[in-house]
């Protein structure tokens, strides 16, 4: 695909910046989880490993060189994997309570597997001598 790489680096902008929207919002308590800002929970901050490899991703989706498009293939797998595990930990019931999923949690799904599929599609000149 002539663009795939273009397209890779701006999902991967679109997924920084869902990092930052509210994921969940559980109610009893008041409290809007973001990627960053997770009140007093013990989720940690699910949206720093994805800043980390949406970065590497960045970076790698801008070379040009047949490895970097490997490694990016590998990073994008990693952050895939990660968005899944945040949705199980943070749209999990517990004791009794369900957390209200908001539509930023379904869109890093889909935002972070349409990145892994832009990494499957790089134009490589296979004609270079």
């Amino acid at each position: 695909m002539k663009y795939s790489q273009t397209i890779g680096f701006i999902l991967t902008l679109f997924l920084l910046f869902l990092t930052t929207q509210p994921l969940i919002i559980i109610e009893s308590r008041h409290w809007v989880i973001t990627g960053w800002k997770v009140a007093e929970t013990n989720f940690g901050q699910p949206g720093k490993f994805m800043l980390y490899m949406g970065v590497m991703n960045l970076l790698l989706f801008a070379l040009p060189y047949i490895a970097a498009k490997r490694f990016n293939m590998v990073f994008a797998i990693l952050n895939f994997s990660w968005t899944i595990r945040n949705y199980l930990v943070l749209a999990a019931c517990s004791m009794g309570e369900c957390p209200e999923k908001q539509w930023s949690l379904y869109a890093c799904i889909f935002v972070s597997f349409a990145i892994l599929v832009m990494t499957f599609l790089p134009k490589i000149d296979v004609n270079k001598k």
